[in-house]
């Protein structure tokens, strides 16, 4: 399975670091991000995506590519920058996987 990130510097830098090699920092120009999201979903290899909130600009084509289509995977994930309270966490976790990260 491959695992592919498509966020700001900070995201991928991380995600890097944590050993996912194929790691795309988001563009500013909405045709450009577009581009670069359908070059990861077109991919038969990629079977989880993972986001983060730079991709705003592109929010509605991703939510309509979700609603038609069950593969690859698409997670949102925070910034570093930003928090979320632990709640929803759980709650992400509990619906993804079925059960909770102790």
């Amino acid at each position: 399975m491959e695992i592919a990130v498509l966020g700001n510097k900070s995201t991928v830098t991380g995600f890097k670091l944590a050993g996912i090699a194929y790691c795309i920092e988001a563009s500013d120009n909405q045709a450009e991000l577009a581009r670069q999201f359908y070059s990861l979903v077109e991919n038969e290899k990629t079977k989880l995506i993972i986001i983060d909130d730079s991709c705003q600009l592109i929010r509605d084509e991703i939510i309509r590519f979700i609603e038609f289509h069950n593969r690859p995977i698409i997670v949102e994930v925070p910034r570093k920058e930003k928090k979320i309270k632990p709640s929803i966490f759980d709650s992400i976790v509990k619906i993804a996987t079925g059960g909770k990260i102790r």
